[in-house]
């Protein structure tokens, strides 16, 4: 497929040096799924990237701008299933950390199509860097993201298990991770690191309406060994189960694919889905190439 990458609503590549984002990793980005032209849980996400965007004090874009943006770069890319990935930085600046008040923001939209889905045995192995903590930070999708590049340099399964400073289980390096025992959901508690994914938050919801028992708390990795089941969470893979992690192997997935199933359900509902006009002109043109 054609890449397609938007900033600031015209199609280019290069972004200047002075871009605080290029400088410090000074912004935001959330990675969104387009499905039959819906982009999904839209609403969550970008309530998500405000709460980030106020916390940072980084100046505002206006939704109705995102969404004219995704549709104009959905129409170059010609694609109605796809990744929308929109980074908000905080823009141009001198040299130094200090910025002024009225500084203009940067937006930026890449598309890329949607990956083949995993198939196969799922493994985690355990991540060799982890999280510091820091409750300014935690939750907030934030460009700065070293501590899961380092964890991925030496990777050797599809996904492995990032710790906190004190050894507690926090995420996968691409989403969130959850346990079933007896039923009962775990998940980590993210306070003080980690980030609290569009999905981890449709799943908590759905385990409510299915009277499932939720426990959110600090999770060492004995915890999870000792499950019935795990997944993992992402906008992209959505519900994952894990037949591994190491050499400890998990059998059952009966409630996870109770979950998957029901987020299936959620993610085809009005209120959950965004519905998207690319412009056809931008389509046409792009498919007769």
């Amino acid at each position: 497929m054609k890449k397609v990458v938007l900033i600031n609503g015209k199609e280019q590549f290069k972004l200047s040096v002075f871009n605080r984002l290029t400088q410090f990793g000074d912004g935001l980005f959330e990675t969104c799924v387009v499905k039959d032209s819906n982009l999904l849980f839209w609403a969550t996400h970008f309530a998500r990237l405000e709460r980030g965007r106020v916390q940072l004090k980084i100046n505002k874009i206006n939704e109705k701008q995102w969404i004219k943006d995704i549709n104009k770069a959905l129409g170059l890319a010609g694609l109605k299933q796809a990744v929308v990935k929109i980074i908000l930085s905080r823009g141009e600046s001198e040299r130094g950390y200090g910025f002024k008040n009225n500084i203009k923001p940067t937006r930026i939209v890449i598309i890329s199509a949607m990956p083949k889905p995993t198939v196969g045995s799922y493994t985690l192995s355990i991540c060799k860097s982890g999280y510091a903590n820091n409750s300014l930070l935690s939750n907030i999708k934030h460009c700065n993201r070293l501590e899961q590049i380092l964890a991925r340099t030496e990777l050797n399964s599809d996904e492995c298990i990032m710790l906190n400073e004190n050894g507690h289980v926090i995420s996968v390096t691409q989403g969130n991770i959850f346990g079933v025992k007896s039923g009962e959901l775990f998940t980590p508690k993210l306070d003080k690191s980690g980030i609290e994914g569009t999905r981890r938050m449709q799943v908590l919801k759905i385990a409510k309406v299915l009277e499932l028992k939720v426990n959110i708390n600090k999770l060492t990795l004995q915890d999870l060994y000792d499950c019935d089941e795990i997944f993992v969470t992402n906008s992209v893979l959505g519900i994952h189960s894990v037949d591994h992690i190491d050499k400890k192997h998990f059998s059952q997935k009966s409630v996870t694919k109770q979950l998957e199933n029901a987020l299936k359900k959620e993610s085809l509902k009005e209120e959950n889905a965004q519905i998207l006009k690319p412009k056809k002109h931008f389509m046409k043109k792009n498919l007769s190439v």
